[in-house]
């Protein structure tokens, strides 16, 4: 096998694990099976910025804009694609680092948005008690990003404690484990708070790659039992690097992540100009690319990502040949686990203990319900 690609970079590594498979007469690797999307700084209070292209498009400003526009289509996209979002709130945008509270009082936007995006299947995280990054004094931002940090780590615990107690509030009935970093910047005091000082947070979903002072994570399990979520791609602006990440990622965890911000149509850097009816089509284009290439892919909430992980992290298979086809032998198997199942020649008639659907000619996708599996193939 030969893959003359030249690039060598995570980006592409699923890729590679797709050539490797054709090596073998039949190979097995355990795999995620999920997708979540991401709605990021949602809910929160109005977004800051002008919303010029927002009142040159529909000649209203960011509140209607956002009630009556972009949350109905978001819904209708989520619909459309049995997307269940998982929202992840920000208290306030204000900068105060010194670890002095102010409790936000405007609750209407929060209690209608999050509950409507409850009731429609979705999940509510954590962001932010504002906007600004779990880190120290010793982490220098420079002119890379307009952030401020804590005064010091009792600062940091003040905030978090105060956005834990906030959403207690707001959403008393909801299960809340997720933790977003506002910009993906988490420094390692912060990451060290989460771990000591709130235990409801049992996620932390940051970055896939490599960015300034970003929180790059791989999908795994952390030592002190935290699930790292990484999310791949973002925004509406899918261009053609972000696609083939996701490509990349469906073959090898057979999984997509994806985050936007509410904000989006506020930020040319995020394709504000294009305006929200070409953005919205990019959402719908690349959800339907997604779910056309990969329609066993399982929508999924954070949480229940996280759960998927923790499984993919702990499963592994060896593969027996036997006299009519092949046995895989599951480890660590905690309910259900799935894999990815390569025939280079053979084709599979039949299987127990498990269930084997067909992704390509030659790829399928193992659902194994038992320690052990059959597969009787056409030799």
């Amino acid at each position: 096998m030969v893959v003359n690609l030249g690039i060598y970079v995570k980006a592409v590594r699923g890729i590679f694990s797709a050539a490797y498979s054709l090596l073998s007469d039949c190979t097995i690797y355990p795999v995620i099976n999920g997708s979540a999307f991401y709605l990021d700084d949602f809910p929160s209070p109005v977004p800051g910025g002008n919303g010029e292209y927002i009142y040159r498009d529909y000649g209203i400003n960011v509140r209607d804009f956002y009630a009556n526009i972009w949350w109905p289509d978001i819904l209708a996209l989520a619909e459309k694609y049995g997307v269940r979002y998982t929202g992840v709130v920000i208290e306030n945008y204000g900068d105060q680092t010194d670890g002095v509270i102010e409790h936000q009082m405007e609750t209407s936007r929060f209690q209608y948005f999050g509950n409507m995006l409850l009731r429609h299947g979705g999940e509510i995280g954590y962001h932010g008690y504002n906007h600004q990054p779990l880190a120290l004094g010793n982490v220098k931002y420079g002119d890379i990003l307009p952030y401020n940090t804590w005064a010091d780590t009792e600062a940091m615990e003040n905030a978090m404690t105060e956005l834990l107690q906030f959403c207690r509030e707001m959403y008393p009935e909801a299960s809340m484990s997720v933790y977003v970093p506002p910009s993906n910047v988490l420094s390692e005091e912060g990451r060290q708070l989460l771990a000591a000082k709130c235990p409801e947070i049992r996620t932390i979903a940051s970055n896939y790659f490599t960015g300034e002072f970003a929180y790059e994570q791989e999908f795994e399990v952390a030592e002190d039992g935290i699930v790292e979520q990484p999310r791949i791609i973002s925004s509406a602006v899918i261009d053609d690097y972000m696609q083939l990440c996701a490509f990349s990622e469906l073959n090898m965890h057979f999984v997509n992540t994806h985050f936007m911000h509410s904000d989006d149509l506020l930020d040319e850097d995020r394709g504000a100009a294009l305006g929200w009816e070409t953005l919205k089509e990019n959402l719908d284009r690349y959800m339907g690319w997604l779910y056309t290439s990969a329609p066993l892919l399982r929508n999924l909430t954070g949480s229940e990502l996280s759960g998927a992980i923790q499984r993919y992290s702990a499963a592994a298979a060896e593969k027996e040949r036997t006299a009519d086809g092949f046995c895989f032998h599951i480890e660590n198997r905690y309910d259900t686990a799935y894999f990815f199942v390569r025939f280079s020649k053979e084709k599979p008639l039949a299987v127990t203990g498990g269930t084997m659907e067909q992704l390509t000619d030659s790829l399928y996708l193992l659902c194994a319900d038992s320690d052990e599996v059959q597969v009787k193939t056409d030799r």
